[in-house]
């Protein structure tokens, strides 16, 4: 089987040109606690990737975006590049497709053009949910081959047996092997209820490992702390209105 050709309902829409030699692409979107939009945002931010394409399909829900400044964007994705020992391609994104077709077709458009860039390897992130994650959580991985399971041994990572893996965050690298491309999903542990900062951390220190780069991480920490500080604020009302109902029932 060859890698699709198919980029229905798909444009990529370049803001400059990019040559590399050999990069590897690494691919996170939205899922279970955000783990795997965190953990690319985060470190494509952290060493000052440059964001180079957007893609815009209409398999995205039927939604705009309001920013801060009161203007607008649609929804979309986004590529961006960081040229050094080892080139990379990073692709993440506000959402993801809202249908199996979406995501598929969107995934082969991604690896299309990933390959044309010169891409031989595909790394996808996100979060492994779990009753009862550890701290700090643990890190689980899989390939589109047996012979390359060691490979994720070499950075640590446990492999991950009998699941699945559900949404893009799973079909970009497991369609990597249709395009001749070498294909590593890496997740964290997650419970999955509130963006989860700590699982996106362990897998960007994987990547670290991985790339070779070391990404400033102060912007994430003030995430973290912003939204531990929406996290108790949200647990101390439902705790609260638990109370007040069970006081209204006694009385």
């Amino acid at each position: 089987m060859s890698c699709s050709n198919t980029v229905k309902d798909v444009e990529i829409v370049m803001r400059t040109k990019v040559k590399l030699k050999d990069p590897l692409l690494i691919c996170g979107l939205p899922d279970s606690g955000f783990v795997g939009k965190i953990g690319c945002y985060h470190f494509a931010k952290g060493i000052k990737a440059i964001k180079f394409a957007d893609m815009y399909s209409s398999h995205l829900p039927a939604q705009t975006i309001v920013n801060e400044d009161g203007t607008i964007d649609p929804l979309k994705f986004e590529f961006f590049y960081k040229k050094g020992k080892q080139n990379l391609l990073i692709f993440t994104g506000d959402v993801q497709a809202e249908t199996a077709e979406g995501q598929h077709i969107i995934s082969n458009a991604v690896l299309n053009f990933a390959k044309g860039l010169g891409c031989k390897t595909v790394y996808t992130i996100g979060g492994f949910v779990t009753s009862n994650s550890s701290n700090p959580p643990k890190v689980y991985g899989t390939t589109v081959s047996e012979s390359l399971l060691k490979d994720l041994g070499n950075f640590g990572i446990k492999n991950m047996k009998n699941n699945n893996i559900l949404g893009m965050n799973g079909i970009l690298f497991s369609l990597s092997k249709n395009c001749g491309m070498n294909g590593f999903g890496i997740y964290s542990e997650t419970q999955g209820e509130f963006p989860d900062v700590l699982a996106a951390k362990e897998l960007i220190q994987v990547l670290s490992k991985i790339t070779g780069f070391k990404p400033d991480l102060r912007a994430l920490n003030r995430e973290e702390k912003r939204l531990k500080q929406i996290q108790n604020s949200l647990e101390t009302k439902v705790n609260n209105e638990a109370e007040s109902k069970t006081r209204g029932y006694i009385t």
